[in-house]
């Protein structure tokens, strides 16, 4: 069943209908719809403050944070991109030029901060010494125990007090190390609060009473789409909102689905033609692996019949029994040709 999002500002609702499949990375599109809505919910109810995310790749969830962001707001995107002696888990590449040349498509503003750098580093580089200035503080960097750890409590010493904290690949089973660090944050004496589960993400906020909050907030706006609520976790209690189609709605008034692949009409003409040399260029290395297999076929053919014959004429008594059988494969291997 299609469900319907939140009137969202246009750039966000034009991303999320053309543009989100056409950025590399890995959301799922609800999960997305979820963070472009409730960033712009969170405006709505008066809450202010930047936005933040660790592991950006290319961009595709930092866009739903940082598309339409207020002027005197700042969105700070922080990962190691082409520094991959740091990626020490090998959980994704960024490219820092794909991610600002997505930035320029997209419409984001001038109010971004880029910082290269390993999440380990930002403490020791003063990133905590601004104080508590982050309402969305999104973590998608290292998957290790070890850095999902260090996130939640960078996190937690940044975010705003009306804030949250959305942590990536929660149940993911090739990441373990994510639910692991999780655990063992929240063993250390960390303050964070699960709240939502959305889609391979899970929300968390500042205080018992900011996660009622903000499970208020997701029921208000995405009501159709909640399939359990007080899901015990950890101690505390979440709800589960589903993976589903939906309709973006925009400020304009337009509304459409969002699209799993780029429509042809969409495709420029130099990359048609780029796609359909690349075709036939595989269409001619077929040709090519098909014209070795039979010379290989016929090689064989001709290999194996005068070691047939030779054994007849020399052991009639072995080669008798077995004419049969090399009747039945050349009669194959004719059929075949």
């Amino acid at each position: 069943m299609t469900a319907l999002t939140p009137v969202l500002p246009d750039p966000k609702a034009n991303y999320l209908r053309t543009g989100i499949h056409r950025v590399h990375g890995w959301l799922n599109p609800s999960t997305a719809v979820y963070l472009s809505g409730i960033e712009t919910a969170q405006r709505a109810d008066g809450i202010t403050g930047d936005v933040a995310e660790i592991g950006i790749h290319h961009g595709k969830s930092f866009l739903c944070l940082a598309l339409a962001l207020p002027a005197d707001q700042r969105a700070v995107a922080i990962d190691v991109f082409g520094d991959q002696s740091a990626n020490v888990d090998q959980s994704g590449y960024g490219d820092r030029d794909t991610f600002e040349q997505n930035l320029a498509t997209y419409g984001v503003g001038d109010n971004v901060d880029i910082l290269q750098t390993s999440s380990l580093e930002l403490e020791q580089n003063g990133f905590l010494t601004p104080g508590r200035r982050f309402r969305i503080f999104s973590i998608d960097g290292g998957h290790t125990t070890e850095i999902t750890e260090n996130d939640l409590r960078i996190a937690e010493q940044t975010v705003t007090e009306r804030g949250m904290v959305v942590l990536d690949d929660i149940l993911n089973r090739h990441w373990l190390g994510v639910i692991t660090g999780l655990f063992r944050y929240l063993e250390h004496g960390g303050s964070l609060v699960p709240a939502v589960l959305v889609p391979n993400k899970l929300v968390l906020a500042t205080s018992v009473e900011q996660a009622k909050q903000y499970r208020a907030m997701f029921a208000e706006h995405f009501a159709a789409t909640r399939e359990k609520a007080d899901v015990p976790l950890a101690g505390h209690q979440v709800d589960v909102y589903a993976d589903r189609p939906w309709l973006v709605r925009g400020e304009n008034g337009e509304s459409g689905p969002i699209l799993e692949h780029e429509p042809m009409s969409t495709i420029p003409t130099a990359r048609l033609s780029e796609l359909e040399e690349q075709l036939r260029s595989s269409r001619a290395e077929l040709d090519r692996t098909k014209r070795q297999l039979k010379t290989v076929r016929e090689e064989l053919r001709a290999a194996t019949v005068p070691m047939y014959r030779k054994a007849a004429r020399r052991m009639p008594w072995l080669a008798r029994p077995v004419r049969p059988v090399f009747r039945r494969v050349r009669d194959v291997w004719r059929r075949s040709r």
